[in-house]
């Protein structure tokens, strides 16, 4: 097919519909205008506001959960350093008793 041949809807012949209905359709055919300036500024600054705000919420929620781990795991060898507390005082009164047993045996 010859390139000349190709439909071009600017140069094809029209009727005043066909070019109301053109003219319609010009701003999608046309490039679309760059953003201004203000307009960007505005989203920057936007954007800077929001990640003022959300930045320390982050911050401190991920505080929070590392030192809620660390209490956690502080609290678990607490609780094994009790248990381990009591065992250690049962072996210490056997061998109490023990030691008194043997002490007025002999």
């Amino acid at each position: 097919m010859n390139q000349h041949q190709l439909f071009d809807p600017f140069e094809a012949p029209v009727t005043d519909e066909k070019e109301h209905l053109l003219q319609q359709m010009q701003p999608i055919f046309e490039p679309s205008q760059r953003l201004p300036f203000s307009a960007l500024l505005i989203a920057i600054l936007g954007m800077l506001l929001v990640s003022a705000v959300l930045m320390p919420k982050i911050f401190l929620r991920n505080t929070i959960y590392y030192e809620s781990r660390d209490v956690t795991k502080l609290e678990h060898e607490y609780a094994i350093l009790k248990q381990e507390q009591e065992l250690l005082k049962v072996q210490v009164e056997a061998i109490r008793y023990q030691n008194q047993v043997e002490d007025t045996l002999f």
